[in-house]
C-alpha cells in the first residue's frame, strides 16, 4: 500500500472512530474491542489485496463497495447517495424537476413515451405517447438503461435538449428540440364526485406540496356541491414526508391531536401534533389503501384509524415504519447518505414498521433495536377498537383487489394492448366524439392481433412442452408420448379460446387505454372508478350512517 493511501486509510478510521456515538461505562468495552477488531481486519485485508491481487485496484470503489456491502446488512432505506443527491432528494420532497415532463419505459426495448406531462415543454412540442426516442442530443440510446436516460433527459431549466423520435406509421425520424422547464407533479391524481355530495380525492404522493393540493382541490369541489363525504384514495402511494402526512391528518382533524412519534435506539423520541384549524372535521370520511400504501400513506391512515376519525377498506398496508435522516458524506461532490434513525408509531402505540429486516442480521442489530414487536400486543382506538401491533394498517373493511389473470398480464406485458392504443389513436381522431368500444373497435383489435402474430401461451402450455422434451430423453414408451401429445393438443385448444374466455377482462383494460390516449390520465381515473368495488363498498358505508357509526363504536 503507497504510504498516501495508507495515510488517507488511517485518516478515514480515525474519523469514523471519533464519530462513534457514545456508549455507557458497561458497554463500551466489548463495543470498542469488536469495532477495533474489524477495522484491523479491514486493513489487513486491504494491504494484502493492494500488495498481492492479481491486478491494480481503484482504492476509492473497493472502499465504495466496503460502503455498500455494509449498508446491505441494514435496512433496505440505508442507502449510499453518491451522484446528484442534492437533485435527487429535491424532486422527492418537492414533486419538482428540470426536464421535458416525459414519462418513458422500455416496450419491445425500446425506449418509448408512455406518456407527455399536461401543459410540459414534451406536450407543448407534440410528443405523443408510443413515440420512440432513438437519440439524445445525437447520441444513440441502444446501451443506455431507463436511470440514464431519464438523468439525460432532465437538467438545469432554460437549456436545450435535441431528441430523436421514431413515430409509429410515419416514415422517418423527426428531431425535435426541447427547452428544459421546472415540471412540478401533482401529488392529487385525480379529484371529482363519486356521486352527488360524495368527494374522492386520489393521493399519489406526499411532497411539500400535497396538503395544500388537497386543500385546493377541496375547495374546487366545494364550490361545484356540498361535500357531504369524503373518499381518501391512497391506493399504491409510496410515501413521502412526515411533514405533509401530519397536515393532510390535520385537514381532517382539529388541532391539538397526536398523530405520530418517532422513537430510535439514539434518537430521542419527537411527537408531531395537529395545528391548524381543521377544514373538514365532521364530514364522514373513508380511507381506501392496499399492499402498495406505505410510509407517509400508513401514518394517515393508521392515525384516522387509531382517532375513530374514518373507516379503512381495501387489504393491509405494506409496512413501512423507518423513519430516514440524510447526512452530507462529502459537500463538494454531492455525497450524502440516507440513513434509518427510527421507526414511526401511530396514536395508539402501534409501529407501524411490519418487515423484520433484522433477520439473519442477529450479529448486526442487538436484541434492543427489535424490542417491542412481539406483534401481539393489543392496541385500543380512542373509542376502544382492539387491534395488534402487527406492522402496517390492517383495515377495518377487508376487500381484495381485482386481481388480473394470467392471460391479461401476458397481453400487457407483450404491450399488445399499448401498440394498439397508439396505432388506433393515430388513424381515428374521431373516435374522441364518441368514446365507446363498439364491435368496430373490437374487430379492429382482433385484425392487429392477426397482424402482429401474438403468440400467446399458457403455464400449461410450457410446462407440457418440458414434459415432452423429459419423455423423449428418457426414452418413455410410445404410449405415453401419444398420451402427452393428446393432452398437448386439449390444451393448445383452451389456448385458441384465451381471449373469448378473457373477452370482459381484455375490454376492460383495452377501454382504459383508448381513454387514456383521448383524454389522458384524468379520462383515465373517471372510467375506472365506474368499476371500482373499492370505491363503491366505501360510497354506500358513507351513506349508511348507522353502519358508518358502528363500525367506528361511536355512540
Amino acid at each position: 500500500m503507497s504510504k498516501i493511501i495508507k495515510s488517507l486509510f488511517y485518516v478515514s478510521v480515525f474519523s469514523l472512530l471519533l464519530c462513534t456515538p457514545r456508549l455507557h461505562a458497561d458497554e463500551k468495552g466489548d463495543h470498542y474491542a469488536r469495532m477495533k477488531q474489524g477495522w484491523h481486519d479491514i486493513q489487513v485485508v486491504y494491504e494484502q489485496l493492494n500488495q498481492h491481487y492479481v491486478e491494480d485496484i481503484d482504492p476509492y470503489l473497493l472502499i465504495k463497495a466496503g460502503i455498500n456491502g455494509m449498508l446491505k446488512k441494514l435496512d433496505p432505506y440505508t442507502v449510499f447517495l453518491e451522484e446528484d443527491g442534492d437533485r435527487r432528494l429535491k424532486m422527492i420532497t418537492t414533486g419538482k424537476y428540470g426536464g421535458l415532463g416525459i414519462e418513458i419505459g422500455l416496450r419491445n426495448k425500446k425506449v418509448t413515451v408512455i406518456a407527455p406531462i399536461d401543459d410540459s415543454p414534451a406536450k407543448k412540442a407534440g410528443i405523443q405517447a408510443g413515440d420512440i426516442i432513438e437519440k439524445i442530443d445525437g447520441k444513440a440510446l441502444d446501451e443506455w438503461n431507463i436511470s440514464k436516460v431519464s438523468d439525460n433527459l432532465r437538467g438545469k431549466i432554460g437549456t436545450d435538449v435535441r431528441l430523436t423520435i421514431q413515430r409509429p406509421g410515419i416514415p422517418g425520424p423527426l428531431e425535435i428540440t426541447l427547452t428544459r422547464a421546472e415540471i412540478v407533479l401533482r401529488d392529487i391524481s385525480y379529484s371529482g364526485f363519486a356521486e352527488p355530495g360524495v368527494a374522492y380525492l386520489a393521493l399519489s404522493g406526499f411532497t411539500d406540496k400535497a396538503p395544500q393540493e388537497v386543500r385546493q382541490a377541496i375547495r374546487k369541489l366545494q364550490q361545484k356541491d356540498e361535500i357531504e363525504a369524503v373518499i381518501l384514495d391512497l391506493r399504491g402511494n409510496p410515501g413521502g414526508l412526515l411533514s405533509s402526512a401530519v397536515k393532510i391528518v390535520n385537514i381532517f382533524v382539529e388541532p391539538g391531536e397526536l398523530i405520530v412519534s418517532t422513537k430510535g435506539f439514539r434518537e430521542k423520541e419527537y411527537k408531531f401534533f395537529t395545528q391548524e384549524q381543521a377544514m373538514l372535521p365532521d364530514v364522514p370520511l373513508s380511507v381506501l389503501v392496499n399492499s402498495g400504501s406505505a410510509s407517509a400513506s400508513e401514518i394517515v391512515a393508521g392515525a384516522l384509524q387509531d382517532l375513530d376519525r374514518a373507516i379503512i377498506i381495501g387489504e393491509p398496508t405494506f409496512g413501512k415504519g423507518l423513519v430516514q435522516k440524510v447526512y452530507t458524506v462529502d459537500k463538494r461532490r454531492d455525497v450524502k447518505l440516507k440513513m434509518t434513525t427510527a421507526k414511526y408509531y401511530i396514536p395508539s402505540g402501534r409501529c407501524i414498521q411490519k418487515q423484520d429486516y433484522s433477520n439473519g442480521n442477529e450479529v448486526i442489530l442487538s436484541d434492543s433495536a427489535t424490542a417491542g414487536q412481539s406483534h401481539k400486543n393489543k392496541f385500543f382506538t380512542r373509542h376502544r377498537r382492539p387491534f395488534f401491533d402487527k406492522g402496517g394498517i390492517e383495515p377495518d373493511i377487508a376487500l381484495k383487489s381485482d386481481s388480473m389473470s394470467y392471460e391479461m398480464m401476458q397481453v400487457i406485458r407483450k404491450n399488445v394492448l399499448f401498440d394498439f392504443t397508439v396505432q388506433f389513436h393515430q388513424q381515428h381522431p374521431e373516435w374522441k366524439n364518441k368514446p365507446e368500444l363498439d364491435d368496430s373497435v373490437m374487430k379492429a383489435f382482433d385484425k392487429f392481433l392477426a397482424k402482429k402474430s401474438f403468440n400467446y401461451k399458457s403455464p400449461a402450455g410450457k410446462e407440457m412442452a418440458k414434459l415432452k422434451r423429459t419423455l423423449r430423453e428418457n426414452k418413455y414408451s410410445v404410449k405415453a408420448l401419444e398420451l402427452a401429445d393428446e393432452l398437448e393438443r386439449e390444451i393448445a385448444r383452451a389456448q385458441e379460446n384465451v381471449f373469448i374466455n378473457n373477452k370482459e377482462e381484455i375490454k376492460r383494460y383495452l377501454h382504459l387505454e383508448l381513454t387514456e390516449k383521448y383524454f389522458g390520465r384524468e379520462g383515465r381515473y373517471r372510467l375506472a372508478l365506474k368499476s371500482d368495488k373499492a370505491l363503491g363498498k366505501a360510497v354506500r358505508v358513507l351513506k349508511d350512517q348507522e353502519k358508518y357509526k358502528e363500525i367506528l363504536a361511536i355512540k
